[in-house]
């Protein structure tokens, strides 16, 4: 059709007309290519859009993760916290306080991971980007980045202090430590009395004092990542509602 329109242009001698219709026509063709590049380039956009609205989800359920596993540590901890505040109201124990000793020389460390699959996955991506929700994405990569440096480091010192201090040799070498259901050494009672020795010696009381006040401040933080946790989880769910 537009082939003979611009045929029939030429036979007729209207070269002005057939320079103006090309014209036209080549700017119809950009007009057209340019609306299916907006059109695609939209397409594209969405699908984006919508991988970032299920990724979101998937941080909404590690985020949960996160803030059940605070309720957790922190409920182990607590219970450690006052275990310590009570050896330093006492500067002497006997054998009746033998167990609470224990607890307190020899409790588990305690740890809070962070779950950071989601965050991980989105890094490794094609697009590492949360396709309409900048400002979100701001907020997750700070948690995942900032927030969780300083945790890994808490957990770290926990660790260190609970396996590889110094103190903690010194305690293994003067005292057996009770497993339920193995039989202790015969040299039980010197090793009682040497733990009881150490928690009222200078150095026994300096590491009670240092356990807790580290881990009050593993507290303070563990609550802070899950008060971080809670607000990037409704963060989450307003963007949700908003861009559905």
């Amino acid at each position: 059709f537009f082939r003979k329109i611009r045929q029939n242009l030429l036979s007729e001698g209207k070269t002005g007309k057939y320079l103006k219709y090309a014209i036209g026509e080549i700017i119809l063709v950009v007009i057209g290519i340019l609306i299916a590049l907006q059109i695609n380039n939209w397409n594209e956009g969405r699908k984006e859009f919508n991988k970032s609205k299920a990724l979101l989800e998937e941080f909404k359920r590690d985020l949960a993760r996160d803030t059940v596993e605070s309720n957790y540590v922190t409920g182990k901890l607590e219970r450690r916290i006052t275990i310590g505040a009570w050896a330093l109201h006492k500067i002497s124990y006997d054998t009746s306080h033998l167990d609470s000793l224990k607890l307190v020389f020899f409790s588990p460390y305690h740890q809070l991971p962070m779950t950071d699959r989601t965050f991980n996955k989105l890094q490794n991506s094609e697009n590492p980007n949360l396709t309409g929700f900048e400002n979100l994405q701001n907020n997750l990569t700070k948690y995942y980045t900032d927030t969780k440096y300083l945790l890994d480091a808490f957990n770290e010192e926990e660790k260190y202090n609970a396996m590889y201090h110094e103190i903690n040799q010194v305690i293994r070498q003067k005292t057996e430590k009770d497993l339920s259901g193995f039989p202790v050494l015969p040299i039980e009672k010197e090793s009682l009395e040497n733990l009881i020795s150490f928690a009222q010696s200078i150095e026994g009381r300096n590491y009670i004092k240092q356990t807790y006040v580290r881990r009050k401040g593993m507290m303070k933080y563990f609550k802070r990542v899950k008060k971080e946790a809670k607000q990037l989880i409704q963060e989450i769910n307003t963007c949700l509602e908003v861009k559905k």
